[in-house]
């Protein structure tokens, strides 16, 4: 085989490898058990309906502290502080990439938390 032919035949195989990585699906803490979703709009729109319901969200993550022990989610305008220490995981700066999380909802001194017991971020 060729030089050249070699050459093209290298690029096209670092473009698969390349695509290939783009749906990769990292998991932290326990397994999603529910696939059924709870729009972010409803629970910051009713908090009082889901405090101390276990939910299944999904959004983009906006903001991750230094450690990752917590971060916002955000979905069509409604944005959720999501916890992750007390369930003793923490998530790599992941900012823009889309999450799906599930966990409790609590109000705590007013605010809205989402505390994860399991993050899938793609």
């Amino acid at each position: 085989m060729n030089i050249k032919k070699r050459l093209i035949l290298a690029s096209i195989l670092a473009v698969m490898t390349a695509a290939s990585g783009c749906g990769h699906l990292e998991t932290y803490g326990e397994k999603i058990s529910s696939r059924n979703i709870v729009a972010l709009k409803n629970i910051v729109m009713h908090p009082q309906d889901y405090d101390g319901k276990t939910v299944t969200v999904k959004g983009k993550i906006k903001l991750v502290c230094e450690t990752g022990c917590w971060f916002n989610l955000e979905d069509g305008g409604a944005v959720i502080y999501t916890d992750l220490a007390p369930s003793g995981f923490a998530i790599p700066q992941k900012v823009g990439r889309n999450a799906t999380v599930e966990g409790k909802i609590s109000i705590e001194s007013g605010k809205l938390v989402l505390t994860a017991k399991g993050v899938e971020i793609r």
